[in-house]
């Protein structure tokens, strides 16, 4: 930098130090694009580095009364922006970490989900072929081929109401099957 630039920016820094907002407008005027640059360059993300910028001359400002004993502003200023990507890097990476071991541990669950309802399933397939003729038809017709009571009925040429009771039947063995049969699951 140029001595006049020099002491003009260090005229700058003492008139910020000072409170004067005009001259924190001037400054950040002059470095927000340096500062930006050196961000996005950094995280390649637009808003981010945007925010990031924010932050610096946010907190520039609320550090003011530090800026007169500053020599090299740029440096300094490169410094924050350093540290800042920095911060944000580490945070983007902890983020993605999360979100990896999120998805693992999403894909692990629903993959033992899917064992448990094929292994149920094939529990009640057990159990079905152990039920009684008349109750493993009646089952058979109503959950598994979607038909109405009055329908499996027709079709078994038996009442509605027996058609209930060995539904009844059925449900009961199958339940009493597939609980003494199911392992113990612990979340």
């Amino acid at each position: 930098m140029k001595p006049k630039e020099s002491s003009y920016e260090k005229f700058l820094l003492m008139q910020v130090a000072s409170g004067d907002e005009q001259a924190f407008r001037t400054l950040t005027h002059h470095y927000s694009g340096l500062v930006f640059k050196f961000i996005y360059q950094h995280l390649e993300d637009r808003s981010l580095a945007e925010e990031i910028v924010q932050d610096i001359f946010v907190k520039l400002w609320l550090t003011r009364e530090t800026l007169a004993q500053i020599e090299s502003f740029r440096s300094f200023l490169l410094i924050i922006c350093r540290n800042h990507a920095f911060n944000a890097l580490k945070k983007m990476v902890r983020e993605k970490n999360r979100a990896w071991e999120w998805s693992q541990d999403s894909l692990q669950e629903a993959g033992e989900d899917i064992y448990k309802q094929e292994h149920l399933l094939l529990l009640i397939d057990e159990a079905v072929e152990m039920l009684p003729p008349q109750q493993q038809k009646a089952w058979i017709l109503c959950r598994r081929n979607g038909l109405k009571y009055d329908q499996a009925a027709d079709e078994m040429k038996i009442s509605k109401d027996a058609i209930k009771k060995y539904l009844q039947y059925a449900n009961n063995a199958i339940k009493k099957y597939v609980s003494g049969k199911l392992p113990i699951y612990h979340p």
